[in-house]
């Protein structure tokens, strides 16, 4: 059986990088994104290709997140949006 495959949204990523307590600066200085561009993938207003999925992805697993964790915080950040609606 193989093992459901997901996708981090820009809002997942940012709720991961809060959580470690690193800079959006720092994050994108070590991702090789400027500042802007980075903040704006976070709020989704700038589409996330392929290869800076992948540099993003990598960058959180360095900072110590697993494939679960991020699962967790995509799914958590997903539900959210959600329960604000149903509210």
């Amino acid at each position: 059986m193989r093992e459901e495959e997901f996708k981090l949204t820009g809002k997942a990523i940012r709720v991961a990088r809060l959580i470690k307590g690193v800079r959006i600066k720092e994050f994108a200085e070590k991702v090789g994104l400027s500042l802007n561009h980075c903040s704006m993938i976070e709020r989704g207003e700038a589409g996330l290709t392929y290869r800076n999925y992948f540099r993003m992805l990598r960058e959180l697993r360095e900072m110590g997140y697993t494939d679960q964790q991020l699962a967790a915080i995509m799914i958590l950040t997903e539900n959210i949006e959600e329960m604000e609606v149903d509210e």
